[in-house]
């Protein structure tokens, strides 16, 4: 399998099984999800008021160790008009770790988030991550 996106009316997710490529990024170095606008889905009737960030081990059964994937998902958010994109960091700077579901309440205009793995945070394994409401 390659790395790839799985996006819908209800989520937009990526994959991740593969060292990211200069292919992938195009200008952005590392494999990201399609940025999404939480006001925008508020204000087409998307969603009511909430959307989720998670990530997840891709196989079906992960309990085992072999199972266990080793990569560093960065979870970023772009406010209206910034330059770039900033990594999130929860208050008490927790690394996020798969098992991770987070409620993003973020409903300011322009505000944009976007998740990947960075150019040189993939190790071995396959994960699964992003958005859904």
């Amino acid at each position: 399998m390659a790395n790839s996106r799985d996006d819908g009316q209800y989520k937009e997710y990526a994959t991740v099984d593969t060292q990211p490529s200069e292919a992938d990024a195009g200008y952005d170095l590392g494999y990201w999800t399609n940025e999404v606008c939480p006001r925008d889905l508020l204000n087409s009737g998307k969603i009511k008021e909430k959307i989720y960030f998670s990530i997840r081990e891709f196989e079906e059964d992960s309990s085992a160790a072999s199972d266990t994937s080793s990569m560093t998902v960065t979870l970023q958010f772009k406010c209206d008009e910034d330059a770039g994109w900033q990594d999130f960091v929860d208050f008490a700077g927790s690394e996020l770790v798969v098992g991770n579901r987070l409620e993003i309440s973020d409903t300011a205009y322009g505000v944009r988030y976007r998740a990947g793995v960075k150019d040189g945070d993939f190790t071995s394994g396959s994960i699964t991550f992003g958005f859904d409401w």
